[in-house]
């Protein structure tokens, strides 16, 4: 499964756990990992019980993980899907002091700033120790 190039122009691949990749927002003004299942579903209503259960044990850790690396005041979790219609549900570390709180970050994030080298490495191995992702992904 291949995915789609918006998002990895978008983001840094982390890796993978089961049957799903761990995407990294290149822009460090806020935490924002994203979760693109293998699936082709592309709407919630599709995924079949299943996937449903494993998905959202999967967000569920990956916003415990989230919360606790970034200090979040908030956590957003959503799936849009207006831009890139492969599933995939962001999972968005927000701060009282970010650059668009309390608006949505979608629109209203003017201030970009990239992770460096070393800051992906660390929250990768951190990802593995703890969620026990793979290094590498889904292209």
């Amino acid at each position: 499964m291949n995915i789609d190039p918006q998002l990895l122009r978008d983001c840094h691949v982390l890796g993978t756990l089961d049957r799903a990749t761990v995407l990294l927002n290149r822009n460090a003004s806020v935490g924002w990992l994203i979760l693109v299942p293998e699936t082709e579903a592309i709407d919630w209503h599709e995924v079949d019980d299943a996937e449903h259960d494993q998905i959202s044990a999967q967000i569920r850790q990956l916003s415990g993980f989230t919360a606790r690396w970034f200090s979040a005041d908030k956590l957003n979790v959503a799936t849009l899907g207006n831009v890139v219609a492969q599933m995939h549900i962001h999972v968005i570390a927000r701060h009282h002091n970010d650059p668009c709180w309390p608006r949505p970050v979608w629109g209203h994030l003017d201030v970009v700033r990239d992770y460096p080298a070393a800051e992906v490495d660390a929250l990768q191995h951190a990802l593995s120790d703890d969620m026990g992702l793979v290094p590498g992904g889904m292209s």
